[in-house]
């Protein structure tokens, strides 16, 4: 190795932090995969997060080959822990949270790393990127739709970035890394807390990297679930009880006029027709915002079912998770 190189690895400008757990099959794919950066002056630290497979001895044989690669073990405390011991141990100066089921675009650090250095105020960069659709099915289809409407509302500037996975390392010591007591979330809550410091965020439009989604709406609808479960504490930290109030009303309203039925057929069958109006409504209307982004329209159809399904899912999860915490019992993570 040249002593340029050995200099380099000694202090590169960017880290990119890699927690993995129990991904002792996808290790190798995702450390080639970051070697194609184009931008050079990296270093890969990968954190193994107590994996109980063989993840570890995976990684370091890699580093053997690998000479930008350090494997960190830690014992298992889930991704945001993961996250903060990488910071702790990062010789760059600007960290990259790579995930190892995304794959990134060659050019996606170049990117980021052009933006900071032309803009010193700049101390993240949301690169907005798109789900990986490995089958076509309602799920991915309707996945995709939403992508599509989330670019173009970023462009016509509707909504601000709501992400970044690029910081400077100086920001993310002053807000203090990661909330190690989210375990849903914890991605905007850091972005959250970043921005209410007063740290400038710059947005690189377009695609730059595309990320592996569940390919069913079974698959979806357990993640959902599951997911609304561990949002309740990332709601009660930044206090988005109507965020949680509009996930809850369509199941519970729901359920409410089916009992209604009973008692006041007349009453029921009105608020059922409500919520199906309610759904109708945000159907037509991401329709409209879609409609000169999608090729097959038919597709739109989709979303009513995937719409109904999404709701509900989230809705019992974050009921689950609001009487898990009533009960005193913490959340499921």
């Amino acid at each position: 190795m040249s002593s340029q190189s050995e200099q380099n690895l000694a202090s590169p400008l960017v880290s990119i932090i890699l927690p993995v757990f129990n991904g002792e099959t996808q290790v190798a794919s995702v450390v080639q995969e970051l070697t194609k950066q184009a931008f050079s002056d990296y270093e890969i630290v990968l954190v193994d997060d107590g994996s109980t497979d063989s993840t570890r001895s995976v990684a370091e044989n890699i580093a053997r080959q690998v000479d930008r690669l350090r494997v960190v073990s830690i014992s298992h405390g889930g991704a945001s822990h993961a996250r903060n011991v990488g910071i702790q141990g990062a010789r760059g100066s600007v960290i990259f949270f790579a995930e190892a089921d995304c794959v990134y675009d060659s050019d996606y650090l170049q990117k980021a790393v052009a933006c900071l250095l032309a803009d010193e105020r700049v101390s993240a960069v949301c690169l907005t990127g798109a789900p990986l659709m490995l089958r076509s099915t309602l799920a991915t289809k309707c996945i995709d739709i939403e992508n599509k409407i989330q670019h173009k509302l970023l462009e016509q500037g509707r909504i601000k970035p709501f992400y970044a996975w690029v910081y400077r390392k100086s920001a993310l010591e002053t807000v203090g890394g990661f909330d190690e007591t989210l375990f849903q979330g914890e991605d905007k809550d850091l972005f959250r807390r970043v921005e209410a410091s007063n740290f400038l965020v710059a947005w690189i439009p377009g695609i730059h990297w595309r990320h592996e989604r569940d390919q069913t709406l079974a698959e979806l609808a357990a993640k959902w679930f599951k997911r609304g479960q561990s949002r309740v504490l990332f709601v009660m930290k930044h206090r988005l009880l109507g965020d949680m109030a509009k996930a809850l009303a369509p199941l519970w309203l729901t359920v409410l006029g089916i009992a209604l039925l009973f008692v006041y057929p007349v009453a029921g069958a009105l608020l059922l027709s409500a919520v199906l109006a309610a759904f109708l409504y945000r159907t037509v209307r991401t329709a409209s915002i879609a409609w000169d982004r999608v090729e097959k329209k038919r597709y739109l159809a989709y979303y009513l079912p995937f719409l109904l399904v999404r709701n509900f899912s989230s809705g019992l999860g974050y009921t689950v998770g609001v009487l898990r915490m009533g009960l005193g019992m913490g959340v499921e993570v």
